[in-house]
């Protein structure tokens, strides 16, 4: 009976000292090794993201195995598809009860960063510097730190229809040396526009060029051509009333006076813009690039079809700025502060900036978009999209935009007068007044000039 209860207790003890060191395995060599089991949260589509860091982290496993470290790498994934704003809440909350994930992705890292939610990564960035894109980081860097990791490069650029040039006379080389003479400001913005009229005139397209039918920031890409301000380098909100003046003229005078854009444009859906994209109703457009596969749906042709007809570019320099340029738009994701693996969460990132950038390039490639991280953008994957195949280059021309307080507003207000312009209901200078006065009433510390 007594050799009965020693072994029983000894079995116990057995028991007990398993469980407390954790999820535990063997390797071949018969160390233990601890299964860390990171908490990944995703929304909405895009899965490939957190698909990356997860494929990862099998090539992180298998380094570990050949540094010796005794450590396996397992995930808990919660994927979701809610409101944004819901999902960023339930973010906040599962930090204030200790149930955060490790690794999530966010739709404003300023909020975030501010709640002191996200780990610090600039270490990790400043170690890899060379292996990203520049500035990709200015949404998510707060006094000179960063917060967040961007595994992807989504560009807004002009497209245009290179058949329409072919049906207006111009020969298969002037066609081919567009984007170039527009990437050495040759080609400038005005140049542009005036082709734009010149297609209509000649019969080429109904309309010149479009746009989203509803507030965004494609408008502002157009005004940051023009000269227009609306953030400075502290992230702050701009008014800049010299520029929207000549963004409203030009908006008013596409509608109005050289007919470009239809008066009525915002009054049609996507589904109607779209369809005039495709088919060459519309010679140009300026929006990001992923849209081009709505594009392509609406007009009945595959991605391939509608790249051997259209041509994206970056926006031209005009008069009123210095050179050409893109505007990027990461997506996000981030390092809870609260995790308790900082070291093998940041070896992820690592990772992926490094030997796994070739699952950044699937992602990107999925999704029509191009990387920021430097050698995922000469990826096989990459060269097989024909997409973007051929446009690798914008990256370099890439501006990020910080997170601007107050932008959300500034858009909505700015696209109220846009609407009210290309129909004829108001004066670029009286849109800007009337513009400026809403701006005041319900934004705080906005420079005006």
């Amino acid at each position: 009976m007594k050799k009965t209860l020693v072994l029983l207790a000894l079995s116990l003890l057995l028991l007990c000292s398993v469980y407390g060191a954790g999820a535990q395995e063997t390797n071949q060599k018969g160390a233990e090794k601890q299964v860390v089991t990171l908490r990944i949260s995703h929304n909405m589509d895009f899965t490939t993201i957190p698909e990356a860091v997860v494929d990862a982290a099998a090539r992180v496993n298998a380094r570990y195995e050949q540094e010796g470290k005794p450590i396996t790498i397992a995930f808990e994934k919660d994927y979701q598809t809610i409101d944004w704003t819901e999902y960023q809440n339930n973010i906040v909350f599962a930090h204030k009860i200790n149930d955060a994930p490790d690794i999530f992705a966010m739709s404003d890292p300023a909020g975030l960063i501010k709640a002191g939610l996200l780990l610090d990564l600039t270490d990790m960035v400043k170690a890899n510097s060379s292996k990203f894109v520049e500035n990709v980081f200015a949404a998510a860097t707060e006094n000179g730190r960063v917060y967040a990791f961007p595994p992807d490069l989504p560009v807004r650029v002009i497209y245009y229809n290179r058949n329409v040039l072919k049906t207006i006379g111009w020969s298969d080389a002037e066609i081919k040396s567009l984007p170039k003479r527009i990437q050495s400001g040759e080609f400038s913005f005005e140049d542009f526009l005036s082709l734009c009229k010149e297609v209509v005139d000649k019969g080429g397209a109904k309309y010149g060029l479009t746009h989203r039918p509803g507030a965004g920031s494609d408008f502002l890409d157009i005004l940051n051509v023009l000269g227009g301000q609306y953030y400075d380098e502290k992230g702050s909100l701009v008014f800049d009333q010299q520029g929207l003046t000549r963004f409203f003229k030009m908006t008013y005078d596409n509608a109005n006076v050289t007919k470009i854009t239809p008066p009525n444009l915002n009054q049609m859906g996507w589904t109607t813009i779209n369809t005039m994209v495709g088919t060459g109703e519309s010679f140009a457009y300026y929006g990001p690039i992923y849209s081009c596969s709505y594009v392509a749906s609406a007009a009945k042709l595959t991605n391939e079809q509608f790249a051997a007809q259209e041509e994206f570019v970056l926006f031209p320099a005009s008069k009123y700025s210095s050179k050409p340029f893109v505007v990027a738009a990461p997506q996000y994701i981030g390092i809870s502060a609260k995790t308790k693996y900082p070291e093998i969460c940041l070896d992820l990132f690592t990772e992926l900036a490094n030997g796994s950038s070739d699952l950044l390039a699937r992602h990107a490639a999925k999704i029509n978009s191009l990387s920021s991280v430097i050698a995922a953008n000469s990826d096989p994957q990459m060269a097989a999209n024909p997409i973007i195949k051929d446009v690798a280059y914008l990256a370099d021309y890439a501006i990020t935009v910080p997170s601007i307080y107050g932008i959300s507003t500034y858009r909505s207000e700015l696209f109220k007068q846009i609407v009210a312009l290309e129909l004829g209901q108001t004066t670029p200078e009286k849109a800007v007044a009337d513009m400026k006065v809403q701006i005041q009433l319900n934004v705080k510390d906005v420079v005006f000039k």
